[in-house]
């Protein structure tokens, strides 16, 4: 009785249209040397390195590590050279690509530094980690892959002429790896074998650095000042900035970026973290790359992924997992027919704290993440709405 009269009152509240939007922020308030990849831990910490003063000056030494707090920057490690592509392994250790160096560096949780890799390294710039903490990396410099073995053995793993300076490299959760061509607008596929494919081409022919996430990948278009997103077909849309070379924050349709270059991802995917140039001046190839601020992306929704397209027997929505959760969990609902869906979130007074989903949906089975990283500890519920039917269900987040 008592769920019944729950579900009748929230059934009654007047719904608030809000508008699911990608913002653009500022997390850093003072510039800082960092013009190399950008990299997220297990934890959720920020780090960038630092490439150098230009492209043609890659005189960068160290690794910053962001405070999201308050946006100050701490050196993290230093003796590098020129650090370009970053990516952590299972035990908290940073692979740090140095492209004026030809290696790669090992940097442990407390920032010290040793030498990983040097045989066949040349020009090293995107770093991704793969299973048994192996380690690949695209060299920039003569266009190949390299797989490096957790003892530090180096071996080719892919090369051919669809590599054009791969700059960045990231790895999908099948063990696909994904590299950015600087040369052109080339996103390249290499299958677990070896194999490389064009996979898509991202606009303006000059590409930053790229990261996997929310079931698709997220591309810098560096001279074109945009970021774009990618299915796992290889369809390419605009994700966010005006196009316009600046350091402007806001909606994604205004917000401006100053060839922007590194990309990570939140642990839950619900945030994207870029450095961008705060000069303004002398163009993408020859334009001064330090100083840097560090940029955030928030995405709202977080990936709605439609994971089985078979049509189900009836609309349904499942309890979330995990449960209880901090700070994100997966909701997943089936819809029998197109429909128009809400998915929203109140808490124990009735009072709507959050619209993950206000759009349009096919038929078939849905999945979409919630961040609830701005709410506190509580007992929530989250109602699943189309024009013929409505299902709630609690959660509880426990911070």
């Amino acid at each position: 009785m008592k769920r019944l009269f729950l579900t009748g009152l929230l059934m009654l509240l007047p719904i608030a249209l809000l508008e699911a939007q990608v913002t653009v922020s500022t997390v850093t308030p003072q510039a800082f040397n960092g013009s190399g990849g950008v990299v997220v831990n297990a934890n959720g910490e920020v780090f960038v390195g630092d490439f150098g003063a230009t492209l043609g000056n890659a005189n960068g030494t160290t690794v910053k590590k962001i405070n999201l707090a308050d946006g100050s920057v701490s050196v993290f490690a230093s003796g590098l050279s020129g650090a370009s592509g970053n990516a952590f392994d299972s035990q908290g250790n940073l692979y740090q690509s140095n492209i004026a160096g030809n290696r790669i560096s090992k940097i442990d949780p407390s920032g010290n530094v040793t030498t990983f890799a040097t045989s066949g390294i040349f020009s090293p710039v995107g770093i991704a980690i793969g299973a048994g903490d192996t380690v690949y990396v695209a060299n920039c410099g003569n266009g190949t892959i390299r797989k490096i073995a957790p003892d530090g053995t180096s071996m080719p793993f892919a090369s051919g002429s669809l590599f054009s300076c791969p700059n960045g490299l990231t790895i999908d959760n099948d063990g696909n790896l994904y590299t950015a061509n600087f040369n052109n607008g080339n996103v390249i596929k290499i299958e677990p074998d070896g194999t490389a494919s064009l996979f898509a081409t991202i606009p303006g022919g000059n590409n930053g650095h790229l990261t996997f996430a929310n079931n698709r990948l997220y591309v810098v278009g560096r001279c074109n000042n945009r970021i774009y997103e990618v299915s796992m077909s290889g369809d390419v849309s605009w994700l966010a900035g005006s196009g316009q070379r600046g350091n402007t924050d806001g909606p994604a349709s205004s917000a401006s970026f100053s060839i922007p270059n590194g990309i990570a991802a939140s642990p839950d995917g619900s945030v994207l973290y870029v450095n961008d140039a705060v000069p303004l001046g002398g163009g993408c190839f020859q334009g001064a790359l330090n100083q840097v601020v560090l940029r955030k992306i928030s995405l709202s929704p977080t990936g709605i992924e439609r994971i089985n397209d078979e049509i189900p027997d009836g609309f349904s929505l499942e309890q979330n997992y995990p449960n209880p959760f901090n700070p994100s969990t997966l909701i997943r609902f089936q819809l029998p027919t197109t429909s128009n869906v809400r998915l929203t979130v109140f808490d124990l007074t009735g009072k709507e704290v959050a619209t993950i989903v206000d759009q349009n949906l096919a038929a078939g089975t849905h999945e979409v993440r919630f961040n609830a990283e701005n709410l506190p500890s509580g007992v929530y519920f989250y109602r699943l709405s189309t024009e013929l039917n409505n299902k709630i269900r609690r959660m509880i987040l426990m911070k």
